[in-house]
């Protein structure tokens, strides 16, 4: 048994391993770990166990380099959950020891894995909700699955004349990041740079990886939505909209069409994504699409104390608010400037 680091970006057959052997999804493939070593520069550590010649477990990590928040390594930065890929809990149990251990010698402040199945009993540093979708119903059954204040929504929005098209220019994405600079500002939050969409937009998108959906209102854009696909496996990630047109409905429609556009290219589950548990508002839309509800935590072992930890701190909430008052010029210069520290 023997384990060792690579780096998927260099992998010629990397997507097929984790799709065929460990039925992995998007966050495990290389166009990810792509979009996340090109726009931060954070470098893949991704550790793989050999058993009799076979990989037999692997652990996604970046290693994260900053002067503001220390280095440190995360299994992965920027991706909503990231699952241990593995045969079985032994081999599993020996990389993640591993990985601790090469923490240390790397001097990290703290390693933090995102996987939806932990196998050691250890306190949650942050705690989420995940939603999954079954595709595999019958349009009419995934009808019936909607609360009835969602079918209301959608019929609303197909009465009031929206439009949905499922696209992959440069266009939509740039009216996408309009939008999304628009959303982050009203929660309070600075954009991420539009070089980290750009960059899913090239690796992803354009290798069908990944779709923009736009809802259209007399011709013109009024809300939009980046899902990625692999694996048979989708996800809604980001999602942006123009606050004027809310009362149309074009997100119900976008996510409705976006579920019976995915099941009809053959792929079996649609996961919304990572919701905090304060976020009471999404978190209820969410709930609207008759979706499995999971728990989402995440752990953290921080290598000064030698242990699991809980979180501590959270952002004071003035910073939120204040931020809902800067320039778009303001908000985007942090976003390009902060994000590359974070993850």
């Amino acid at each position: 048994m023997i384990i060792k680091i690579t780096d998927p970006t260099e992998q010629h057959n990397w997507d097929n391993l984790v799709a065929v052997q460990f039925n992995g999804d998007i966050f495990h493939s290389s166009s990810w770990a792509r979009v996340l070593k090109e726009t931060y520069h954070f470098s893949p550590v991704y550790l793989m166990l050999i058993d009799d010649s076979k990989p037999g477990a692997i652990i996604p990590i970046f290693e994260v380099k900053s002067i503001l928040t220390g280095n440190r390594g995360v299994s992965i930065p920027f991706t909503d959950f990231c699952n241990f890929l593995a045969a079985d809990e032994y081999h599993l149990s020996s990389l993640i020891t591993y990985a601790l251990n090469y923490g240390r010698e790397r001097n990290w402040r703290y390693l933090e894995f995102r996987s939806l199945n932990f196998p050691q009993k250890a306190p949650p540093f942050d705690f989420f909700y995940t939603h999954a979708i079954d595709l595999s119903s019958s349009p009419a059954r995934l009808w019936s699955s909607l609360k009835d204040a969602n079918r209301r929504n959608i019929k609303k929005a197909v009465r009031e004349g929206l439009k949905i098209k499922f696209e992959a220019s440069l266009s939509a994405l740039n009216q996408f990041y309009r939008f999304q600079i628009i959303t982050r500002k009203r929660h309070g939050l600075p954009p991420q740079p539009f070089k980290f969409f750009k960059s899913i937009y090239e690796n992803m998108i354009l290798q069908n990886l990944g779709v923009i959906v736009s809802a259209y209102y007399s011709g013109k854009t009024v809300a939009s939505a980046i899902f990625f696909g692999f694996n048979k496996k989708a996800i809604f990630k980001f999602g942006a909209s123009d606050p004027k047109y809310h009362h149309l409905r074009p997100n119900n429609l976008i996510m409705w069409e976006a579920m019976n556009w995915h099941r009809e290219r053959g792929f079996q589950l649609l996961n919304l994504g990572r919701t905090e548990q304060k976020n009471q508002g999404l978190l209820n839309y969410k709930r609207l699409w008759g979706a499995k509800e999971m728990e989402l935590k995440y752990y953290r072992f921080a290598f000064k104390s030698n242990s699991f930890i809980s979180s501590s701190t959270s952002l004071p909430s003035i910073i939120p608010f204040a931020i809902k008052y800067f320039p778009d010029s303001i908000l985007t210069l942090i976003g390009k400037l902060l994000y590359r520290h974070l993850g």
